[in-house]
């Protein structure tokens, strides 16, 4: 496209779609953002900071009525200790004790007095104290009932004798903390691991979820007193604060999806369907008209236009030079499949017309190799459209028919059984596996073989065995010397070049390596 035929562009236009998206959304949510911020910082401190000082100031005045009803009942009662152990008349400080407990204000409860003695001196009527638990302090101990309606107080002096024990019913209690009473919705209860006593319930008990809650301990931890208090109602401005969020995330989805909407999806969406509905073998994209500002996307779209018709040049050029390579490879085999078999032909006839046996031999030793070389080539040739390698079944096949036709006078009722699997191989290894068996099936005509068995199944992963046994070379072998030593050699280096160890089983004249195989669907090495 040439520099005229562009349009023209205002300065906003010339801007990338990364910034106008940036600059969009900054002036779009920089007053929402600021409200937002400033309103729920505020209204969250402020709101949890007065219901905390409320739920304080609650807790002060009814722990402070309770520490006083407890202070005068124990004061009372360590002074009654005190005079029952100088006095030998118990029965009149014990009245006149349960006597003035009874006209204290606050809660009132049923009392057991304790002289020098493990047992108690007087009780209230109708009251069988507890055994007292060990002292750990002078301020006593306290056990806060599991169902939460009983309060029980051990006193303690100072060696840890028992002075007295008190035990306060939760209405007692109850009534002690709320005289005079206080104004608002809150709960009272006294606490002790698990254990709660409720002294005063909250009017919305369980209907608001957030609550603020607030604890003193009594008795050196022995037990608390807790003021639960709801948070107080949201204001309007607080529910601004809570939706604000809310509303900026909205304004901010809404714009960015038509920002990105109207610049980028769109417009991609489009390019990708004809993109996807592109095939190799096509010339170019029909590229829809892309009415957006992002010109990007538009540039985009041409760089693709561009590509595909890189691509389907070279694809064309691609095609044409496999067709060539194709044609090529398959006349460079057919030929020499074909010099093969006339120079192994010319063989035949040399072998057939000498009259010097060792040099007729020669022949058609020459020839044996020539002719597995060939059907290498041959079995390659058959197989190149494929392209899966070299079939070893139809090649071993072939290769034992012409070690059968070539066989000297002296092995002539030889007999070549198979059993071959249906692998394939690469060329270098089929080349390697026809010369080896024409080498042992050759070595065991010379040395009298009647019966040769070729075997092709399956070995390690990846591997075929392939085992070739001769009835003639088992145990000690009567044959040259010369000869023997030159098989040896010449099937020790050809399992070289299989990339496999020779297997020997000399008892049963058994020669076997592992063959790396090819799966038939690949393309072959």
């Amino acid at each position: 496209m040439s520099d005229a035929a562009e349009p023209k562009l205002s300065r906003w236009g010339r801007l990338s779609t990364g910034l106008k998206m940036l600059i969009i959304l900054s002036i779009g949510l920089l007053p929402l953002g600021i409200v937002a911020i400033a309103a729920s910082i505020d209204n969250a401190r402020a709101s949890r900071a007065k219901s905390q000082v409320e739920a304080q100031a609650l807790l002060a005045i009814h722990s402070q009525r309770f520490i006083t009803t407890l202070s005068r009942n124990s004061f009372t009662i360590r002074a009654a200790r005190d005079a029952i152990i100088g006095t030998p008349n118990s029965a009149g400080i014990c009245a006149r004790t349960f006597a003035r407990l009874a006209s204290l204000p606050g809660a009132h409860g049923r009392y057991a007095l304790f002289g020098a003695g493990p047992d108690p001196v007087c009780t209230s009527p109708g009251f069988a104290p507890p055994h007292p638990p060990p002292a750990r302090h002078q301020l006593g101990r306290a056990v806060l009932a599991p169902t939460g309606n009983m309060l029980e107080i051990f006193m303690y002096d100072s060696t840890g004798a028992t002075e007295g024990v008190v035990e306060y019913r939760r209405e007692a209690l109850a009534r002690a903390i709320a005289d005079p009473p206080v104004a608002g919705d809150f709960a009272v209860e006294l606490v002790q691991g698990t254990n709660v006593m409720p002294l005063r319930s909250a009017a919305a008990e369980g209907a608001v979820p957030d609550e603020v809650a607030v604890t003193t301990p009594f008795a050196n931890n022995e037990y608390a007193m807790r003021v639960r208090t709801s948070a107080p109602p949201m204001t309007l401005s607080e529910l601004f604060a809570i939706f604000t969020p809310v509303l900026m995330w909205l304004w901010a989805s809404l714009v960015g999806w038509i920002i990105v909407q109207r610049l980028l999806l769109g417009p991609l969406k489009r390019i990708q369907n004809v993109i996807s509905a592109y095939q190799p073998g096509d010339r170019g994209l029909d590229l829809p008209t892309l009415r957006t500002p992002a010109h990007e996307i538009a540039a985009l779209a041409q760089s693709f236009d561009q590509v595909t018709q890189t691509v389907a040049r070279h694809e064309a050029e691609l095609e044409a030079a496999v067709v060539r390579q194709t044609r090529l490879v398959r006349e460079v085999h057919h030929r020499v499949k074909n010099n093969l078999q006339v120079v192994a032909s010319l063989l035949n006839l040399h072998s057939r017309g000498s009259r010097n046996e060792e040099v007729a031999a020669a022949y058609a030793s020459i020839q044996r190799r020539v002719d597995a070389l060939a059907v290498v080539h041959r079995n390659h040739y058959a197989e190149l459209e494929e392209n899966r390698g070299v079939a070893l079944k139809p090649l071993i096949s072939e290769l034992a028919a012409n070690l059968r036709a070539t066989a000297p006078a002296s092995a002539a009722l030889m007999q070549i059984r198979l059993d071959i699997a249906p692998y394939y191989v690469t060329q270098d290894a089929a080349v390697s596996v026809a010369f080896l068996i024409t080498e042992i099936v050759e070595f065991g005509m010379l040395c009298g073989a009647g019966q040769v068995s070729v075997v092709l199944e399956a070995g390690e992963p990846g591997f075929a065995l392939l085992a070739v046994e001769v009835d003639s070379l088992t145990g000690a072998v009567e044959c040259d010397d010369a000869l023997k030593d030159r098989f040896e050699r010449i099937i020790t280096g050809l399992a070289r070049q299989l990339r496999t160890t020779l297997e020997r089983d000399p008892e049963r004249g058994r020669y076997a390596v592992q063959v790396a195989i090819v799966d038939g669907d690949d393309t072959a090495a």
